[in-house]
């Protein structure tokens, strides 16, 4: 009986199989009886994986890439042939193999392909077999500068996913290792002036901010590098300009070029270092007796921050927003 049922499937799959090929070979000829050739659409079937091939049905669903919807081509399933979407490589790059781990990695081919993993895994080495892994991701930053001489000659890490929390695989200058990516520290370099480069060292004594103590930069002096205190712009306002007025050159480029308390400040034409204005730009506001602390808190506008006055409380001084005053609107100073 069992014979008898394995003879009749035998013999259905031989039917069927000729049936296709013959209705194939109609579609291939044209009219005047020449065999049209059969164009094999774009792409690579997928890879048959042995372990499923038990499950697959021998049956030749399809001869040629013709007989398959849209992109889809036919493939093989270990046993017969069937319509299989293309085989398409996810994008993103499998994470680098450490050679000290290499036996970690199971000896078997749990894939084959991408197409076989889930979600935006690879399929990827592992240094003996081939695994899904999610994909190698670089961490965002900069590696630190490396000292050719302070590194140790051994390779600690190979990426950055080899590496803790926000820590970068980085080069030592002998080696790799995790590092904490760089940090630019606050502040601006001082401008050097051209006149002056040939004082600088030519020297590199840093790279990067992080090479500096404290709050120092890492800063050009003109011919190399060296850690200098960030420039801070000089307290005070520069006094209003007249264009035309002032020599027509730049004798500064910051407050840190000007001696004492002077500041670098156009002339009207150019820059240089002038002597600071003691009132800012803007009038008091009117005070009422009694509202005002009876404290001496500033001597004159120069001492209070940003655009603040040095204003009269009527009983002491104190720092104050100004008044504005907006031409042709008022006709008197606070009425308006």
């Amino acid at each position: 009986m069992k014979a008898q049922v394995c003879c009749s499937l035998i013999a259905v799959l031989l039917c069927l199989s000729v049936y296709l090929s013959t209705t194939d070979a109609k579609k291939l000829v044209t009219g005047n009886g020449e065999a049209q050739p059969k164009k094999a659409k774009p792409g690579v079937c997928p890879i048959f994986n042995l372990d499923g091939a038990v499950f697959k049905a021998c049956l030749e669903m399809c001869s040629h890439d013709g007989n398959c919807p849209n992109d889809d081509k036919c493939c093989s399933t270990g046993c017969g042939h069937q319509c299989m979407p293309p085989y398409k490589e996810k994008p993103g790059v499998c994470p680098k193999i450490n050679l000290e781990d290499d036996m970690i990695g199971d000896c078997a081919e749990l894939c084959s392909q991408d197409g076989e993993c889930p979600d935006d895994e690879k399929c990827c080495s592992n240094g003996c077999g081939h695994q899904c892994m999610p994909q190698y991701k670089e961490k965002p930053g900069v590696c630190p500068s490396s000292n050719l001489k302070l590194g140790a000659c051994a390779e600690m890490c190979s990426q950055d996913g080899n590496c803790p929390n926000e820590e970068k695989c980085c080069s030592n200058g002998c080696g790799h290792q995790c590092m904490p990516p760089y940090k630019e520290k606050p502040g601006v370099c001082p401008k050097t002036n051209p006149q002056d480069a040939i004082i600088g060292l030519c020297v590199e004594l840093c790279f990067q901010d992080g090479d500096c103590l404290n709050d120092e930069k890492c800063c050009s002096n003109g011919c190399g590098h060296h850690c200098v205190s960030p420039y801070k712009e000089k307290p005070g306002v520069c006094p209003n300009s007249k264009f035309g007025i002032g020599v027509c050159a730049d004798m500064c480029s910051q407050d840190g070029e000007c001696p004492n308390d002077e500041k670098c400040c156009s002339n009207g034409c150019g820059h240089q270092c002038t002597a600071v204005s003691k009132v800012k730009p803007g009038v008091c506001p009117k005070r009422f007796p009694g509202v005002g602390l009876c404290k001496g808190l500033c001597v004159n506008d120069i001492d209070c921050p940003k655009d603040e006055k040095c204003c009269s409380t009527k009983c002491g001084r104190e720092c104050t927003p100004p008044f504005i005053v907006i031409p042709d609107l008022c006709l008197k100073p606070n009425v308006c």
